[in-house]
């Protein structure tokens, strides 16, 4: 059945109850901000109730996909959620293919998702979506500490001194990879409202690429800065703005990561990340953090950049869609760019 506003409270309770570690996930503000004030349209969150109490959950999310140039309505599919109570019952599946149903009514043309290891073929089996085709998406991390590793497996003092190594090691690969990070013709400064130059910025990046979502001033202005989780939005700038970057700092008792959300430059500006990722990893390790953690589209300049830094690639990220006309389109693009601020990961 479709939420009414007043089932966030008890949607918030099944996310805190599931999973209540994950600093705020599911709460009722994040999902009034993502669904009821989405700054295209109000969304849906599609339930399975027994009686009063929720046993599975599933989201559509409306987002804006530039595909070559062009505004196509899309949405993302996500917060598949069941209680384990009502497992193998069939949920799973009839709120998939109800909530895909109730995009498709809403004339969406594409809808996408980046499901977990479990989800996926569920998504692949009972749904008809698939992953993406030339979009090879990963994850990439830059470590710091890995005591939080080590004492799994051994004594806590034993990784108490692995940690303080680690982050010496790894401290020292900052400094030599970011040691000519400096651009003086790049200023770099922490903003708390979108400059006026957003726009112009915005036509001039997306136009490298055939598969963007959209990330104009409005688009920017409710994905960070109406968002109830806080973010730290970097502007790029040679009197100009040529890029951004956006990050979360994301501390909870088993880890502490830093998390890079987005970036996009001008073309031919893709090294001013940089400049960026100096200013991130010194934050990351003046405040204890584990590691820091970042989504890039593979072989990009982007990605380039971080594996000049010192990224490592941890595995890859699926990017699934919906089959139908438009994504045997999208299956055709040749230039993508996609990051953990695309998605409802973060």
């Amino acid at each position: 059945m479709p939420f009414k506003e007043s089932d966030l409270s008890n949607i918030g309770s099944f996310f805190k109850e599931l999973y209540p570690g994950f600093d705020g996930y599911g709460s009722m503000g994040y999902f009034h901000w993502k669904i009821v004030a989405n700054y295209l349209h109000p969304g849906k969150i599609n339930l399975v109730k027994d009686n009063n109490r929720i046993a599975s959950t599933t989201s559509i999310t409306p987002k804006s996909l530039i595909f070559k140039n062009s505004d196509v309505a899309a949405a993302e599919i996500g917060d598949t959620y069941t209680h384990p109570d009502y497992w193998r019952q069939g949920m799973f599946s009839l709120l998939i293919n109800q909530s895909r149903k109730d995009a498709e009514d809403s004339d969406v043309k594409f809808i996408y998702g980046t499901p977990n290891k479990l989800s996926l073929p569920g998504y692949q089996k009972k749904a008809n979506f698939d992953i993406i085709k030339n979009l090879n998406v990963k994850s990439l991390v830059f470590p710091i500490n890995i005591e939080h590793k080590i004492i799994k497996k051994s004594h806590w003092i034993f990784g108490r001194i692995i940690g303080y190594l680690s982050t010496l090691f790894f401290f020292l690969i900052f400094k030599i990879k970011t040691q000519f990070a400096y651009n003086r013709n790049i200023s770099i400064k922490e903003i708390h409202e979108i400059p006026d130059d957003w726009d112009e910025f915005w036509l001039k990046a997306s136009k490298s690429f055939d598969f963007i979502i959209n990330r104009n001033k409005d688009a920017i202005k409710w994905r960070y800065f109406e968002n109830p989780n806080k973010y730290h939005i970097i502007k790029l700038s040679k009197k100009k703005l040529i890029g951004y970057m956006v990050y979360r700092i994301n501390f909870n008792e088993s880890l502490n990561r830093v998390k890079i959300a987005d970036y996009l430059t001008l073309p031919g500006e893709e090294k001013a990340l940089k400049v960026g990722l100096k200013h991130i990893l010194d934050k990351a390790f003046k405040t204890g953090a584990n590691q820091v953690d970042l989504w890039g589209v593979n072989g990009s300049a982007f990605s380039k950049i971080f594996r000049e830094i010192g990224f490592l690639i941890r595995g890859d990220i699926p990017v699934i869609c919906y089959k139908n006309s438009f994504s045997e389109k999208v299956d055709n693009c040749n230039s993508w760019h996609f990051t953990i601020g695309d998605s409802d990961n973060i």
